[in-house]
């Protein structure tokens, strides 16, 4: 990103209206884009709903997008959009359903019933969101040592106390200062020093290098504590 784009998501973000109606204009055609890929038919910006949707919730990806964490503007605000138009999707076959199913209701039942199962769905769907976008975070800090995440439950040990032994590794990395910066700065595990404070042998860290640095990067990142039981 330039460092004019950069300054003008800032000025957004604490409040510049004409900054965000710049940034606003810059990415309609973006959101055209996106809705109609979504909605598998061409849009009109004066009949089609999910076009505002759209807009909506690029005024939101404008808000919430961190340019620290190395993610594409695009490809954040593709999430935020994809879903924000699942909530709407949602929300008009439930409208639907609820006048086919329930006819004797009153209107007032209806629109409660269907006010607190989007409230659960939104929900969900930031939930789904979030989880999406610490994945993406995950897949970029583990780029940069040159491991796909796709590879990771193959290389976990089957014998638990081996991966107990793992874990116990990794955390022992975080907690020694030197050892976590020389990971963090230098992009290189280690080993020497690992080896010396675990008791594991150089061809056990070497063979399980990869997988040291996954947990190690997980518990390095307070963001990523919730992909821990699930990332690897």
């Amino acid at each position: 990103m330039t460092s004019k784009m950069r300054q003008l998501f800032l000025r957004a973000q604490h409040g510049d209206e004409l900054a965000r109606e710049k940034l606003i204009r810059k990415y309609r055609h973006f959101v055209a884009g996106v809705c109609a890929r979504e909605c598998n038919r061409c849009l009109a910006w004066e009949n089609d709903e999910e076009l505002s949707v759209g807009l909506i919730a690029l005024n939101e990806a404008i808000s919430s997008y961190d340019m620290s964490a190395g993610v594409k503007f695009t490809t954040f605000g593709y999430t935020v959009i994809k879903r924000r138009l699942i909530d709407y999707f949602r929300s008009q076959s439930r409208i639907e359903n609820e006048t086919l199913v329930t006819p004797l209701e009153s209107e007032g039942e209806q629109v409660a019933e269907v006010i607190a199962q989007s409230m659960k769905i939104y929900s969900e769907a930031r939930a789904g969101e979030n989880l999406s976008y610490m994945v993406d975070q995950y897949k970029q800090k583990l780029r940069r040592f040159n491991i796909d995440i796709h590879e990771l439950p193959g290389i976990v040990p089957k014998r638990r106390e081996k991966l107990q032994s793992l874990h116990q590794a990794a955390r022992s990395l975080v907690i020694d200062t030197r050892m976590a910066d020389y990971l963090t700065n230098c992009g290189q595990l280690p080993v020497k020093e690992l080896c010396k404070s675990t008791g594991l042998s150089r061809k056990v860290v070497e063979k399980r290098r990869k997988l040291i640095i996954a947990l190690a990067i997980l518990l390095l990142d307070p963001q990523l504590a919730s992909l821990s039981d699930s990332a690897v």
